[in-house]
């Protein structure tokens, strides 16, 4: 199967721009916070020093001074390029992960393909996460293809996103997600890094993450009903106002996918928790509800749009703001902080 006629490279160009814009108003956002509803549990003598506490991870073959994945937003166009440079070059500083936008135009165009690349000129060091969408195995895609964009950033793992209401919602969109879960197999044999499917921000349910990693996916963004709306985005693009009312809360929510994706994967398989993550609090009680680690894009996406050291600037506020939270939950570590009992209002 080939891409439509329609789906050319000005198309999708125009739609990046359109996501970046309509992602910046706030009615692209969840009513309420996911995470609002929890609380961490305050301890007033936590018998610890705040310089004790330790916020690194690991992830994969990599050392995090953070659990923070700087979500995937954009390339392929001239806003991509700033983004992304201001963003790698925040990640590179802080020595946190940054997740590039689709690079499907970047197999197609020489000057998109340019803004994805920077991304490890500027990052050299840090955990970079290509990206392309999984339903382009059944539109033209190769394996290769998956290859190709890993290399394109010379990336630490693959994001391979599953985004089938946006596909449905997206004027022109690619809806034909039927028999995939055998291609993935053939996929993760076939790249030389970790393969991470992650959503776009409806969830991803425990039974999906079970299929999911018995044929290999070696990590699961959740990515969950919660943050931005992209059925919202895609229905506000198509001018409809009743899809837009219909499906901007569809899926499922960050806190439970979080939770039933953390007790369904086998043991070492990683659990992101994004969707909603708004701050470094959000981000500890997703590590409380099961996640290793979160990721968040809107947070970061008006500094990164102003300059690298507004993005070093937030970035860097989120690593305090995380080590003030758990020393104040009365944790040290990343992996003590799984331990930590929420209460729910």
């Amino acid at each position: 199967m080939t891409h439509k006629a329609s789906d050319n490279l000005t198309d999708i160009q125009s739609r990046k721009g359109d996501h970046i814009r309509l992602c910046l108003d706030p009615r692209s956002q969840a009513d309420q916070s996911v995470f609002a509803p929890y609380r961490l549990p305050y301890t007033a003598l936590p018998e610890i020093s705040l310089d004790q506490v330790d916020t690194s991870c690991s992830f994969f073959a990599k050392t995090l001074r953070m659990p923070l994945i700087i979500a995937s937003m954009t390339g392929g166009s001239e806003h991509g390029r700033s983004i992304n440079t201001n963003l790698a070059i925040a990640a590179e500083h802080c020595g946190v992960a940054m997740g590039v936008g689709s690079q499907r135009i970047g197999l197609e165009k020489q000057d998109a393909q340019d803004t994805f690349k920077l991304v490890r000129k500027h990052a050299p060091h840090a955990c970079i996460i290509a990206n392309m969408g999984v339903v382009q195995l059944n539109y033209g895609h190769t394996v290769d293809s998956y290859r190709k964009v890993v290399d394109m950033v010379e990336a630490d793992a693959l994001y391979i996103h599953l985004n089938p209401l946006q596909e449905a919602l997206q004027p022109g969109g690619d809806t034909d997600f039927s028999d995939l879960l055998t291609k993935i197999a053939q996929l993760v044999r076939a790249v030389p890094v970790p393969v991470i499917a992650k959503e776009v921000g409806h969830g991803v349910s425990a039974d999906v993450a079970r299929r999911l990693c018995e044929v290999g996916v070696q990590g699961i963004d959740v990515a969950g009903v919660g943050g931005t709306s992209y059925a919202w985005v895609e229905a506000e693009r198509s001018h409809d106002d009743d899809f837009a009312a219909w499906f901007k809360h569809f899926g499922i929510p960050t806190d439970q996918a979080i939770a039933e994706v953390s007790t369904t994967v086998p043991s070492g398989i990683p659990v992101i928790a994004s969707g909603g993550v708004r701050s470094p609090v959000d981000g500890l009680i997703a590590r409380a509800l099961g996640a290793d680690l979160f990721s968040a894009a809107i947070p970061f996406l008006a500094p990164a749009m102003e300059s690298p050291e507004k993005s070093i600037e937030i970035v860097q506020h989120w690593q305090k703001g995380l080590a003030v939270a758990m020393f104040a939950s009365g944790v040290t570590n990343w992996e003590a902080a799984a331990s930590l009992s929420l209460t729910k209002q």
